[in-house]
């Protein structure tokens, strides 16, 4: 997936999620409903000790929400990165983040792209005071997901739901867009399926299991070695360069091979 399909999927995934009443049942999406603010995002991003300059569980959440899309698609410093925020900074407020943007000149008011960050205004665009993502842009219209709104026409703040939403292009109170720079994450391997895998693995154990047939060992395991080939239940693969048995001690040993010395092991005691 691109990078901007895997921000979309994690943020579609939490339709549905309602703020909590307390401080419980977080992970819940229904659970324990209200409007007391508490909710995962900002839990979550708490737990982190460095994404805001306080914690903000408890507050409003819509910028909180963006964030936490980014942070839990790409990590902490690549998420932080695509937003254009600072640690310990005041990325919770919209503000705050579309004032980032602007810093990094990746800030537009017109134009939206899918996974942009959009930004609502009161003010003609001095501040923000709302905020989501972008999702599609069609007929016209501006298609949104957003964290602590609803289902109502317009723009809700504080509403404590995940909605998707739409406005017209030319909806008054869009303030701008915040344009995360997708080109920085690191391109997945789209073409990986198992059969590519198992090959890939196949040639890395081997590569793995060369280095481990040689007679290194341990001092540890010494008096068992030499009981071991003086009895006959290591025999060896061929010879090394300097004409030592090889014994590949460090290799691995197969369930064929064990039933092997054990049976060498019973024929010399005659339990075979």
């Amino acid at each position: 997936m691109k990078p901007v399909d895997r921000l979309l999927a994690t943020a579609r995934a939490e339709i549905g999620y309602i703020e909590k009443e307390t401080n419980a049942h977080l992970d819940d999406k229904t659970a324990n409903a209200g409007d007391g603010n508490w909710n995962k995002y900002a839990r979550d991003l708490d737990a982190l000790g460095v994404v805001y300059n306080g914690k903000k569980n408890g507050y409003a959440w819509c910028d909180i929400f963006t964030d936490w899309c980014f942070i839990q698609t790409f990590g902490l410093e690549l998420g932080l990165q695509l937003l254009c925020q600072a640690k310990m900074g005041v990325g919770a407020g919209c503000s705050g983040s579309a004032n980032y943007y602007k810093q990094k000149g990746q800030f537009h008011t017109s134009g939206p792209q899918p996974g942009d960050q959009i930004f609502f205004t009161k003010d003609g665009g001095k501040s923000f005071y709302h905020t989501g993502i972008v999702e599609k842009v069609a007929g016209g219209r501006v298609y949104t997901i957003e964290g602590n709104t609803s289902s109502a026409a317009g723009v809700v703040e504080n509403g404590g739901c995940v909605r998707d939403k739409s406005y017209p292009l030319t909806y008054s109170k869009i303030g701008g867009y915040g344009r995360p720079d997708f080109s920085i994450v690191p391109e997945e391997d789209d073409d990986m399926d198992q059969t590519k895998f198992n090959e890939m693995f196949a040639a890395a154990m081997a590569e793995y299991r060369k280095q481990l047939r040689d007679n290194d060992s341990g001092d540890w395991s010494q008096k068992a070695r030499e009981w071991a080939v003086s009895v006959g239940l290591f025999a060896g693969n061929g010879t090394l360069a300097n004409g030592e048995p090889n014994m590949m001690w460090e290799d691995f040993l197969t369930r064929e091979q064990a039933a092997q010395l054990f049976y060498r092991f019973a024929l010399d005691h005659g339990l075979a």
